[in-house]
């Protein structure tokens, strides 16, 4: 009986055996030698948490209109929820200082966590709310309102989620701002070990509608910046 008990397990055991050796390269096989993206990306989903240039667009495959996070979520085919009110930031309330901020958006983080949660923010935040008025933001209360929304997400969320703090998409107005800005969340993504993805360049003139928002070819050019981060 002894012997039958051990003829039976040896061929599982060889087979576990396997299946931890070969598994990685069994999963290499789907692109080029390379995990399949789904399953190293978002297999939970993709959360994205940011102002207009995530609000306006929609999920429509090739509209003008569709949104680089939908571009972003189609190329990995994960789904893509997004928390995205037009005129926010990390320290600016959206809609004419009535909306809310990006740390007001729990529903982002209290919930499922998701594989992957992308920050696209900080066009707003070169200003803060004085009542409903908009007066010039220092670099102390943008420096604390980063860190304060990124110590919660980090705080909520379990490391298995892969948090990407994207450097605000700036188009071709007010570029002293956008250097500004862009300095303080990339510095607060170094201190809280979060991967950063630098998107200065992505919307040129000929990348915007209006100076601010993405055409077409610049949600396009903000989504390649996402992407080869994420490989």
């Amino acid at each position: 009986m002894v012997q039958q008990r051990t003829a039976v397990r040896t061929p599982i055991l060889i087979a576990l055996v396997l299946a931890a050796l070969l598994g990685p390269f069994l999963a290499r096989s789907a692109i080029g030698g390379e995990p399949s993206a789904i399953s190293t990306v978002a297999p939970r989903g993709i959360v994205v948490v940011g102002d207009s240039i995530t609000a306006r667009y929609n999920d429509t495959p090739g509209d003008d209109k569709q949104g680089w996070w939908s571009i972003v979520g189609r190329h990995y085919d994960a789904k893509v929820t997004t928390y995205a009110q037009s005129g926010s930031g990390y320290l600016r309330p959206g809609k004419l200082c009535t909306g809310n901020r990006f740390i007001d958006r729990q529903e982002a983080f209290a919930g499922e966590p998701p594989s992957l949660l992308i920050i696209e923010g900080g066009r707003n935040d070169w200003a803060e709310c004085d009542g409903d008025q908009f007066v010039t933001a220092t670099d102390g209360a943008i420096e604390h309102a980063v860190d304060t929304y990124l110590s919660t997400l980090r705080a909520f969320l379990p490391r298995s989620t892969r948090i990407i703090v994207m450097g605000p998409p700036w188009g071709p107005l007010d570029p002293a701002n956008g250097e500004r800005v862009t300095a303080i969340i990339k510095a607060a993504a170094s201190r809280h070990g979060l991967e950063f993805i630098p998107t200065t360049g992505a919307l040129t003139e000929a990348r915007v509608l209006d100076g601010v928002h993405p055409n077409r070819e610049g949600s396009v050019a903000i989504a390649n910046r996402v992407i080869s981060t994420l490989g």
